[in-house]
């Protein structure tokens, strides 16, 4: 793209830059100067719309997203007879004996709040085997014919470690593996496809780059092809898929992978499932669940293995833990070989529960908590009834990190959540739903300001990807990698900030996206 000069625009400036901001000249992709405008080049006017470093979403799921805008969407449905009737349509409009894949159903939003019986969906379809994940991703619901069609009886199901198998039809964390391998395969051709669906959206919400949060052989694939062919228009964060050793082992004798838009220096694991559907490890049990203290996915053995490879090699580990234990369990098992105050900057992803006995140690271990401020609002509702009054103050403990100077790269976990950065911003600073509720915010003591909530996706999420000398900043050869917004998300209240509208995307000095 040729050189071009930003001027007539509020320019909100992460850097340590004193002067403000009048103008940006743009040449090669990256900030050239500031405050000095070249008259040879293009000047674009923006008309006074706000211009913020772009928007990194520091936990996404880049090919899950595109591939859910074309399933089966059950997300936000209150009512189990509406659920009923969706699945009844979209048999309708596929072949008998043919899978039928959803996502998103969540019984905490029913009448009842309890996992659904075996009957429905037996009753629904007993010829076309069903796989309907739930909200969160550590649940899926199934039928009889399912389990026909994959020649496994429930014993079998029952016994995998570090799963479960409720009411004969829901398959909790590890025990959903036992499925996934006999699912429809996934072609390069339709991964492709579904990640060029969600980039689209993504630069539509005002992301210029992602940290995508497990990434196989062939999503890895689809990607570098996408970007030869000019088809691939923002950044992206690789997570290795931790579970491939091949995979990992291929990448730690060959080193890091550096290009301009795909990055791959760090493994994702996964260590608990999710406080929703009860798979969180906790250190005592679940209020409504008194037997129950959530599971833990992999042995200490070969946890303990990934990580000495991890360290050892140079990668990044970025670890899922939710509950207090599972976190507990990731942080003793990190400082066994991480110094304090290193510059590994491995990371937990979520974090959503840390006892006060636990959270010194994100400091004192230079680890990330890895957080995405909707998880908070989508559960406040009822995770009284899950964990009990006394441990609502170990959720999302935004301020607590901060306080302590630890560094939280913000994302949305996209497609569990919408994936839209405002919505996270606006959970960070109110802890509301979009209705205004709870008034003054959920566990107030943990909302953060917004200076702090826009660096959790700029400044700070480019510090978990080891990005911060060329992203979350406006400063001279920086990226041009910019959101442009309706109005100064710094001087939004509440509610004003789910008004805010994305006016322009902008990558590597390109415009990807324009109201």
């Amino acid at each position: 793209m040729e050189p071009y000069n930003l001027i007539n625009a509020q320019f909100i400036n992460l850097s340590n830059q004193v002067a403000p901001i009048a103008s940006l000249t743009i040449v090669d992709g990256k900030i050239d100067a500031i405050n000095a405008i070249n008259h040879k080049f293009k000047t674009i006017d923006l008309n006074g719309d706000v211009v913020i470093p772009g928007f990194i979403d520091a936990h996404f799921h880049l090919k899950n997203f595109g591939k859910r805008l074309s399933q089966l969407n059950l997300k936000n449905i209150k009512d189990l007879q509406i659920i009923k009737t969706m699945i009844v349509d979209k048999l309708k409009t596929i072949n008998h004996g043919e899978w039928l894949i959803g996502y998103g159903w969540d019984q905490n939003l029913w009448n009842e709040q309890a996992f659904p019986n075996k009957d429905i969906l037996n009753e629904i379809s007993p010829n076309n085997p069903i796989y309907l994940t739930r909200v969160d991703g550590h649940s899926a619901w199934i039928n009889q014919c399912a389990l026909k069609k994959i020649n496994k009886d429930e014993r079998e199901i029952q016994s995998v470690e570090g799963g479960d198998f409720i009411n004969q039809c829901i398959l909790i964390d590890n025990a959903m593996n036992v499925f996934k391998k006999h699912l429809p395969s996934e072609s390069i051709h339709d991964i492709k496809k579904w990640i060029k669906l969600a980039i689209k959206k993504t630069a539509e919400m005002g992301i210029t780059g992602v940290h995508d949060a497990w990434q196989d052989r062939k999503t890895i694939q689809a990607i570098k092809e996408l970007i030869d062919n000019n088809e691939f228009p923002i950044r992206c964060y690789g997570m290795l898929a931790g579970n491939d050793t091949d995979l990992l082992n291929e990448y730690f004798k060959s080193g890091h992978l550096n290009s301009p838009y795909l990055n791959i220096r760090s493994v994702k694991a996964f260590i608990d499932g999710a406080l929703g559907s009860r798979g969180a490890a906790l250190k005592e049990a679940y209020c409504d669940d008194e037997n129950n203290c959530g599971l833990i996915l992999i042995s200490k053995e070969e946890f303990s293995n990934l990580i000495k490879q991890c360290y050892k090699h140079n990668f990044q580990l970025n670890t899922h833990a939710i509950g207090d234990r599972g976190n507990q369990y990731v942080l003793n098992l990190y400082k066994n070989v991480l110094q304090k105050s290193n510059n590994r900057r491995w990371r937990i992803e979520h974090a959503q529960m840390v006892d006060d006995d636990d959270i010194n140690m994100f400091k004192d271990y230079s680890i990330l908590p890895s957080m995405q401020p909707s998880h908070c609002t989508s559960d406040m509702k009822w995770l009284k009834q899950r964990i009990g009054e006394n441990r609502l103050k170990l959720i999302s403990r935004w301020n607590s990190f901060l306080k302590l100077n630890i560094p939280i790269p913000g994302g949305s976990d996209c497609p569990i959540e919408t994936g839209n950065p405002l919505f996270e911003f606006y959970a960070a600073v109110t802890r509301q739903d979009h209705q205004g509720f709870p008034k003054g915010g959920w566990q107030p003591q943990e909302k953060i300001n917004h200076i702090q909530a826009l660096k959790m996706f700029t400044t700070w999420a480019a510090y978990g990807g080891f990005q911060e000398d060329r992203r979350g900043k406006l400063d001279v050869g920086f990226d041009a990698d910019f959101t442009v917004l309706s109005d100064n998300i710094l001087d939004m209240q509440d509610l004003q900030i789910l008004d805010l509208k994305i006016k322009k995307t902008i990558v590597n000095g390109r415009f990807v996206y324009e109201q």
